[in-house]
């Protein structure tokens, strides 16, 4: 149901309608309360700086009809209206621009993350790689500390004592003993010397 609704229909010169379309114009011109003769009679409006048109061309049936429709908002309203869009829109972009703020600290912050971690990975590895190298040097050191002992050990080792070399046999000078076994006869060895002669 619309509050108010003023109609009137009726003909025209043409000079009268560009009258009447002049003197709207200067009221849209002018902005704010404008009085304008209307038809034999006066409207009183308030007109906004922001307005909706239409502008209609239609022909049927032999006519032409053209239509300039004009919209705008009541006094109280359209500030009203027209601040909570502004609102609305303001809101919106402040979201907006939150969200985009958010991933991009979102992302900066998995990014350290990784960062920290590979990090972290890289020290690990270096120390293991450090104590790899710690324990072979160590073991190095150990065997060579080891083969250093033994051989100071054998340089310091007395000397074996050498065998005496063995003296020679002297050969027998008297007849070879042979052993003798029971029941039986010993023949006197033959002496490669001669014996003495008796005189």
């Amino acid at each position: 149901m619309k509050d108010f609704k003023y109609e009137r229909k009726r003909s025209l010169s043409r000079a009268e309608a560009a009258d009447q379309l002049s003197a709207l114009a200067a009221a849209l011109r002018a902005g704010g309360e404008a009085e304008l003769p209307w038809g034999g009679g006066v409207l009183n409006l308030r007109i906004p700086d922001d307005l909706r048109g239409e502008v209609e061309l239609s022909v049927e049936d032999g006519e032409v009809e053209l239509e300039v429709e004009l919209k705008w908002p009541i006094a109280g309203e359209g500030k009203s209206t027209a601040k909570k869009t502004t609102a609305k829109k303001t809101a919106a972009k402040k979201a907006t621009a939150k969200k985009a703020t958010e991933k991009k600290s979102t992302a900066k912050k998995a990014a350290a993350k990784k960062a920290t971690a590979k990090k972290a990975a890289s020290k690990k590895a270096t120390a293991e790689k450090d104590t790899v190298k710690k324990a072979v040097a160590k073991k190095t050191v150990a065997r060579k500390a080891s083969a250093g002992k033994d051989t100071v050990k054998k340089a310091t080792a007395k000397p074996a004592k050498s065998a005496k070399p063995a003296k020679p046999a002297k050969a027998p000078t008297g007849p070879a003993k042979v052993p003798v076994k029971p029941g039986k006869a010993v023949k006197p060895a033959k002496s490669g010397k001669a014996p003495a002669k008796r005189s």
